[in-house]
């Protein structure tokens, strides 16, 4: 079951003044877009982060913040629904959310990526929030981290609403991706030396003979989702842990 007390927006500002930094000295912010994702929802780019700071928190002992929905949408803003933030703008709205955290005394952020047009925006706020107010942060793109347990648990690698996502969403919830929608056609496999805006396909690979979504197992999207959480949550209790033992945190 969910903990709504790990929820930041679930507290007291009581609560936050009795628990920070004394007894969590952690918070996650998971951090999305929304654009088109093939036959899964547009959205499938902030459940997923916010999924997997669920079992993280519990694991590091961190508070989770609300979500940034919108962020850095670009070769797919064209399809219908999508949003995009400027990246400056982007830039300096999420160094004003650390701000606030570090004068809430958080020491540690762990930023919960789940879109990769988000990317260098978000490598150049940790540097920031880092230089500035000597924040210990660590961003986590959870489909590169991912990218050899994927081809081990699938046999194939994965791509933008590809099988890797497309599990992921199918593990939070079976109705978010929808397989009467699905079509080879709306699979396009990147093409170097080609920039196509909008990209001419909302399911995007690396392979044309890899990464296409499945619809027809959702034990293995669980099973696949919480191998996805353990690998991520290892990971930040080991730089928790290097912080702290630095004496950094």
């Amino acid at each position: 079951m969910p903990d709504i007390k790990r929820r930041l927006q679930a507290l007291t500002w009581r609560d936050i003044q009795r628990l920070v930094p004394k007894k969590i000295d952690t918070i996650i912010l998971p951090v999305g877009t929304v654009e088109a994702h093939g036959a899964s929802c547009i959205g499938t780019d902030n459940y997923i982060p916010d999924s997997l700071a669920e079992p993280v928190a519990l694991r590091v002992n961190a508070l989770i913040a609300p979500i940034v929905n919108h962020g850095i949408t670009r070769s797919l803003y064209g399809y219908p629904g999508s949003t995009t933030i400027k990246p400056r703008t982007f830039i300096k709205y999420l160094l004003d959310i650390l701000l606030s955290f570090h004068h809430s005394n958080f020491k540690n952020v762990i930023i919960m990526n789940g879109h990769g047009g988000n990317n260098d925006a978000i490598k150049e706020v940790v540097r920031e929030a880092n230089h500035r107010w000597k924040l210990n942060v660590a961003a986590i793109h959870w489909w590169e981290m991912c990218a050899e347990l994927t081809k081990e648990h699938f046999g194939e690698t994965g791509g933008h609403a590809g099988l890797d996502e497309n599990a992921m969403v199918m593990a939070i919830d079976p109705s978010l991706a929808d397989a009467t929608q699905y079509s080879d056609d709306m699979v396009y496999s990147f093409a170097p030396g080609a920039d196509v805006y909008p990209i001419p396909g909302t399911i995007l690979t690396y392979s044309p003979d890899a990464g296409k979504p499945r619809f027809d197992d959702v034990d293995s999207a669980v099973e696949y989702h919480a191998k996805v959480a353990d690998k991520v949550g290892e990971f930040c209790e080991f730089v928790l842990k290097r912080w702290r033992d630095a004496g950094l945190a």
